[in-house]
C-alpha cells in the first residue's frame, strides 16, 4: 500500500494484539495416532473478561475449539455460546479464563479514506496489525467497507480506530464477480459495525454448548458455506454447488448464500441460474448491493448489456462508492457496441473506480484495453506500467507484458514492444501470440528502416519477422494471422511466390477471408509487375488476371472495401499497359475504361482516397490519348480536363505530402491541352519530390521543346537518357 504508515495507530494495534486479540483454533485427537491436532481458523477478541467475539463461519463446524492469546501462549477453551447473529455472521463465545476486553468506539463517525487498523491472524500462526483504508459505510446494513481485501484468517479480528477503540469486526462478505478477460471472483471485505456486538452483549442468553449450537439449522447452513468455500479453492465447483444448495435449504432466508451461489453459477457458466439466485436475494433484501452486482455480471456474461448497466445503476444508488459497480458498468458499456461515445463513458467509469481504489491492478488492465481501442496507446502503456508496478508478477492469464507490447507497437515504439514480447517468450516459450506480436514489431521496424533508406537493416528485420512468424506457426499451425503477417514480410523481400503460398493457407483456413484474397491478389499483382519488368509477359498477364480474380472475390466478400476496387483498377490498368506495349490498342482501351470504373467505385466508397483519384486521372489521360488519335478532339479535351480535376483532388486531399505521380498526371494532362507552362510547373514539382525518375525529365523536356526552349529541353532529355537510356521507347 502507498499510504503513509501511522506509527501511533500501529503501536495501539500491536498492544491490542498482545493483550486482547486471539486466534481461534480447532482441535481434535487423531483416532489412530492419538496425536493432538490443531488448525488455526480465524481471529477473535475479548469483549468482556470471559467473552470472545468471532465470526460464525470460523467455528460453525469446529469439532472442538479454543481461543489463544499467542503473546502469552494462553489457551482459553470455549465453554459455549451466549449470543449469535446469523445476519451479521457474529457469535459471542464464553471461555474458561479471563482476558483483557477492548473498548468500543462509534463506527458511525468513520469517514471515507480514514486509516484504521485490522488486527488478527491472517497467516494462522503470527498476529498481524495491518493499516487499512475505509471505503465508506454501506447504507443497507451499516457495514464498514474496506478498500483492501482481507486475507484469509483476518475473519473475526478487530478493526480499531486511532484511539484503540473497536469500530468493527473483520469479515469477508458475499462474493462478487468482475468481468475482465474471463470472470474473476472477488470476496468483498467488510467490517461488521461495533453496534452489532453491543446489541448481542445486551441480549445474551443462557449459554448453549458448542455441540448443541452447531446442530441449529442456521449454523449447519453456515458450515455448508464454509465447506463450499473450501471446495471452490480446490476447484471442486460441483461439490461447492451441492454445499450451497444444502445451505439454502437449511437457511432459506440467508441473503448472502444466494449471492455466493450466484457467483459460483456464473463461474460455472450457468448465468440464468445466477440471475434467479440474485432475484431471490433482492426479494429478501432489496438493499443487498452484492446481489445487484452479481446479477449485473450474469447479465453481462449473457450479453445483456442494458440489463447489466441497469443493475449497476441500482447498486450505485445504494452505494455511490461501490467500486465493483463502476467496473462492471464500464465493462458492459464497452462491450455494448463499437461506439466511441460508449467507450468514453466506460473510460469515465474506470477512472472513478481507480479514484476509489487506486491500487486495484486489474482495473488498470481493463482501462488500458479501452484506452488502446480509443487509440490512446500512450495512456494504455501508462496503465500497463501501473499494473506491473503494483504486481510485478501479474496473472499470466492477463498477459500484461504481451498487451503492453501490442500498445507499444501501435505507438510505434517497436524496440520497446520487442523487449516486452521477449519477456513473454522467456517466461513461456510456447506462447505463439508473443512470437506473432514480436514478428509484427520487427516487420514495422523493417518498414521504418526502409523509410530511412536503410535497405540492409530493413531486410534484416523482415527476415527476423518471418522467423518469428514461422516459430509461431510451429506452435499453432492453424493461426491464420501468422500466415497473413508472414506473407506481408515475404512480399517486402520480393518473395512474391512464397507470399502467395502463405495467403493460399489463409484462404484455406478461412475461405471467407476478404483480406486473405486481397493480400494474395496484391502479391500476385506485384509478381506480375516483376515478371513484366523481366520480360516475362505471358506470366505477367497470368498474374494480373489472377490478381483481378482475387480482388473480385474480396469485393464479393466485402462490397464496401475501397482498397479492393482501387487495386483491381490498378491491375486492369497494368493489363492495359501490356496490351498497349504489344500494339493491342482496342484491348488496352477496354482495360483502361474498366480501371476508371473501379477507381470510381473506390472513390464513391471513400471520397478521400487519394490513390484512387490519381489512378483514375491517369487512366482518363490515357483514354484521352485514344480519342485524340481518332480525331475526337472535344471528347479528348473532356477526358484531359477530367484527369486534371482528379489530380487537383488528389493534391488537395494530400496537400501536406502529395505524390510525385499526382503532379506528373496533372502535368501530362495540361500538356495534352497545350498548357505547357502550367505543365512544366507541375513537372518541376514532380522532379523535386522524385528527382531520379527518367520519365519526368523526358516529359518535361517534351513540354519545353513545345515552347521552343530548345536548350532546356535538350538538358532534360539528356538527363532522362542518363537515368534510363531506353526511356523514349517505353510506354507508361
Amino acid at each position: 500500500m502507498n499510504k503513509k504508515r501511522d506509527e501511533k495507530l500501529q503501536q495501539i494495534a500491536e498492544k491490542a494484539l498482545t493483550d486482547s486479540v486471539v486466534r481461534i483454533v480447532w482441535q481434535k485427537t487423531d483416532e489412530e495416532s492419538g496425536k493432538h491436532l490443531i488448525w488455526p481458523r480465524g481471529s477473535g477478541f475479548f469483549v468482556e473478561p470471559n467473552l470472545v467475539v468471532t465470526n460464525i463461519h470460523c467455528i460453525a463446524e469446529a469439532p472442538s475449539v479454543f481461543a489463544e492469546l499467542v503473546s502469552t501462549k494462553t489457551e482459553f477453551p470455549v465453554k459455549g455460546v451466549v449470543a449469535f447473529d446469523i445476519d451479521n455472521d457474529l457469535v459471542i463465545l464464553k471461555v474458561a479464563g479471563e482476558g483483557t476486553p477492548l473498548p468500543f468506539g462509534d463506527s458511525g463517525t468513520v469517514q471515507t479514506d480514514d486509516v484504521v487498523c485490522a488486527v488478527g491472524y491472517p497467516g494462522g500462526e503470527k498476529g498481524v496489525a495491518t493499516q487499512i483504508t475505509m471505503q465508506g459505510i454501506r447504507d443497507s446494513d451499516k457495514r464498514l467497507e474496506i478498500k483492501e481485501d482481507f486475507a484469509p484468517g483476518y475473519s473475526g479480528g478487530a478493526v480499531l480506530n486511532r484511539t484503540g477503540e473497536v469500530i468493527g469486526v473483520a469479515v469477508g462478505a458475499a462474493s462478487s464477480i468482475l468481468m475482465f478477460s474471463g470472470a474473476t471472483t472477488l470476496s468483498i471485505s467488510h467490517a461488521i459495525p461495533v453496534s452489532a456486538i453491543q446489541f448481542l452483549l445486551a441480549n445474551t442468553k443462557k449459554m448453549m454448548s458448542l455441540d448443541e449450537w452447531q446442530k441449529l439449522p442456521q449454523i449447519q447452513g453456515y458450515a455448508e458455506v464454509v465447506q463450499a468455500q473450501m471446495n471452490m479453492r480446490q476447484g471442486k465447483n460441483m461439490e461447492a454447488k451441492k454445499c450451497l444448495d444444502a445451505a439454502i435449504e437449511l437457511n432459506p432466508n440467508a441473503v448472502e448464500i444466494y449471492a455466493n451461489r450466484a457467483g459460483l453459477n456464473i463461474l460455472m457458466g450457468e448465468a440464468e441460474d445466477a440471475i434467479v439466485d440474485c432475484d431471490s436475494a433482492i426479494k429478501l433484501n432489496p438493499n443487498f448491493v452484492e446481489a445487484y452486482i452479481n446479477r449485473a455480471a450474469a447479465n453481462l456474461s449473457l450479453d445483456q448489456h442494458k440489463e447489466a448497466i441497469a443493475d449497476c445503476d441500482a447498486a450505485l444508488k445504494l452505494n455511490p462508492d461501490f467500486v465493483q459497480a463502476y467496473v462492471i458498468r464500464a465493462t458492459a458499456k464497452f462491450a455494448a457496441k463499437f461506439d466511441s461515445k460508449r467507450h468514453k463513458e466506460a473510460l469515465a467509469d474506470y477512472d472513478i473506480a481507480l479514484k476509489l481504489n487506486p491500487n486495484a491492478a486489474e482495473i488498470y488492465f481493463a482501462r488500458a484495453h479501452v484506452r488502446a481501442v480509443l487509440k490512446d496507446y500512450a495512456g494504455a502503456i501508462e496503465d500497463y506500467n501501473k499494473m506491473i508496478s503494483l504486481n510485478p508478477e501479474p496473472n499470466p492469464l492477463l498477459d500484461v507484458y504481451g498487451h503492453r507490447g501490442d500498445a507499444k507497437r501501435l505507438n510505434r515504439d517497436y524496440e520497446g514492444a520487442i523487449e516486452d514480447y521477449d519477456k513473454v517468450i522467456q517466461s513461456n516459450p510456447q506462447d505463439d501470440e508473443a512470437y506473432n506480436g514480436r514478428g509484427r514489431a520487427k516487420y514495422y521496424l523493417g518498414k521504418s528502416k526502409a523509410g530511412e533508406n536503410d535497405e540492409t537493416g530493413a531486410r534484416k528485420y523482415y527476415q527476423e519477422a518471418i522467423d518469428d512468424y514461422s516459430e509461431a506457426m510451429k506452435l499453432d499451425p492453424e493461426n491464420r494471422s501468422c500466415y497473413f503477417n508472414r506473407g506481408l514480410a515475404k512480399r517486402e523481400l520480393g518473395d512474391y511466390e512464397e507470399a502467395i503460398t502463405d495467403y493460399d493457407k489463409v484462404i484455406q483456413l478461412n475461405p471467407k477471408s476478404d483480406t486473405g484474397y486481397f493480400q494474395r491478389a496484391y502479391a500476385k499483382h506485384q509478381l506480375g509487375i516483376s515478371n513484366r519488368d523481366h520480360g516475362d509477359i505471358v506470366d505477367a498477364i497470368s498474374c494480373f488476371q489472377e490478381a483481378i480474380d482475387d480482388y473480385s472475390e474480396a469485393i464479393k466478400l466485402d462490397p464496401d472495401h475501397a482498397f479492393s476496387y482501387n487495386n483491381r483498377g490498378l491491375a486492369k490498368y497494368s493489363l492495359g499497359k501490356i496490351e498497349m506495349d504489344q500494339g493491342n490498342k482496342i484491348k488496352a482501351e477496354a482495360y483502361y475504361q474498366e480501371s476508371v470504373d473501379d477507381y470510381s467505385e473506390a472513390i464513391e466508397l471513400d471520397p478521400k482516397y487519394t490513390d484512387a483519384y490519381n489512378g483514375r486521372g491517369w487512366s482518363k489521360y490515357l483514354l484521352g490519348q485514344f480519342e485524340t488519335d481518332r480525331g475526337n478532339t472535344e471528347e479528348a479535351k473532356n477526358l484531359f480536363h477530367a484527369a486534371i480535376v482528379d489530380s487537383d483532388d488528389a493534391i488537395r486531399l494530400k496537400q501536406d505530402n502529395p505524390s510525385a505521380a499526382t503532379y506528373h498526371t496533372r502535368a501530362t494532362a495540361k500538356a495534352a491541352l497545350g498548357e505547357y507552362a502550367g505543365a512544366i510547373e507541375d513537372f518541376d514539382e514532380a522532379i523535386r519530390i522524385k528527382p531520379n525518375n527518367a520519365l519526368y525529365y523526358y516529359d518535361r523536356g517534351q513540354a519545353k521543346q513545345a515552347l521552343g526552349k530548345e536548350e532546356e529541353a535538350k538538358a532534360d532529355l539528356a538527363k532522362a537518357k542518363e537515368l534510363d537510356p531506353d526511356v523514349q521507347n517505353k510506354s507508361f
